[in-house]
């Protein structure tokens, strides 16, 4: 510690703890506070809406950073640069993703054998939400995943991990959210027969249900896999979930949580000359449809450890040319430069948080 800190600690006494801790101030206060509201996200003819207002929603997928602690922070602390380049939207998972190099098993899980969400978690997610809510962000939370769903018990262990996600967002009063009750439905690598084919759509009804019956307010879909046989619709969805390459729906509010990536798990952070090119594209053709919104998704934003040793990276880091250039910064850049900063319309901090 300099000894100017020093004797800010000296002098404030345990109000220095508060002042010198940073993000973890607000991580540690959550849990026995009681809730405030954030602001509210919705689905209004097709367009998202936050308090009722329309806004544009520019993402990026970051569904390995419940990680830890540490991974979470990393992500908030980047938070304010991600609105200065109008990036509003995280998409994060309970079950985490892919964890890429060396080991694609490597990311979290959230919920037990038995489907309670486990407490870290829900601290992780809490803390996460309400730092974006004061930067009036919206969060995709993402509860099941292929890589993970083995390790429920049975159905009634996905039911109540629906339940119980549903039960926490209700009782924090996070509203600032949507989310993705299983991704990729109906993939080879599901274990679990509520979360594939036959009777798709009875079967999403059904998981919906679940979680609307504690959570009315907080919009759902679930994404279908990409060429997965399955349909992108079914009763009581609110938002229409798709990935990788699928063709964006004209009708609906359409959200690809996991565009295709175009560096490789193993090198993460590169890119070539044709993956821009087609990446730019990709982002186009979004920015082009009102209905329609994107998480960008990278090996450098998911992947753990990775070549670099770091991930998954929240920051931004370089402009993915080389090895000593890793990075996402040309995605900001471009949002940045087409789309401009973001700024709710009445307010960028919620008088609630």
């Amino acid at each position: 510690m300099t000894p100017s800190l020093f004797r800010c600690r000296k002098i404030l006494g345990p109000l220095a703890a508060l002042v010198l801790a940073g993000p973890f101030a607000s991580r540690e206060a959550r849990a026995d506070d009681p809730p405030t509201p954030t602001h509210a996200f919705s689905i209004r003819n097709d367009r998202p809406c936050l308090d009722g207002q329309e806004i544009d929603l520019w993402g990026i997928r970051c569904s390995n950073a419940l990680l830890s602690d540490a991974v979470t922070e990393r992500l908030i602390r980047n938070l304010d640069n991600y609105v200065e380049h109008g990036v509003n939207c995280v998409g994060v998972y309970v079950q985490g993703s892919n964890g890429g190099w060396p080991n694609v098993d490597a990311g979290p899980n959230g919920f037990t054998n038995e489907g309670s969400l486990r407490p870290e978690f829900a601290r992780r997610i809490e803390w996460l939400v309400r730092e974006a809510d004061k930067r009036a962000m919206v969060v995709m939370v993402g509860l099941v995943s292929p890589r993970k769903d083995q390790f429920f018990i049975n159905e009634s262990a996905i039911r109540r991990a629906m339940e119980e996600t549903a039960k926490f967002l209700t009782a924090r009063k996070l509203r600032n959210v949507f989310c993705d009750l299983c991704h990729e439905y109906n993939c080879p690598r599901i274990d679990q027969e509520i979360l594939r084919e036959p009777n798709g759509a009875e079967k999403k009804a059904k998981l919906t249900a679940w979680f609307k019956a504690y959570a009315p307010d907080v919009p759902v879909g679930i994404c279908a896999t990409f060429q997965g046989e399955t349909a992108d619709t079914y009763p009581g969805m609110d938002v229409r979930i798709i990935q990788k390459g699928a063709d964006i729906p004209a009708t609906g509010f359409v959200v690809n949580v996991e565009t295709t990536r175009e560096d490789p798990y193993e090198d993460e952070g590169l890119f070539d000359a044709d993956a821009r090119k087609r990446l730019v594209a990709v982002w186009e053709e979004f920015k082009a449809k009102p209905n329609a919104v994107m998480l960008f998704h990278s090996a450098y934003l998911q992947g753990i450890t990775g070549r670099e040793g770091t991930g998954p990276h929240p920051e931004m880091g370089g402009n993915g040319t080389g090895p000593n250039d890793r990075g996402v910064r040309f995605y900001f850049d471009w949002v940045r430069d087409n789309v401009g900063p973001y700024r709710f319309p009445k307010a960028t901090v919620s008088q609630n948080s």
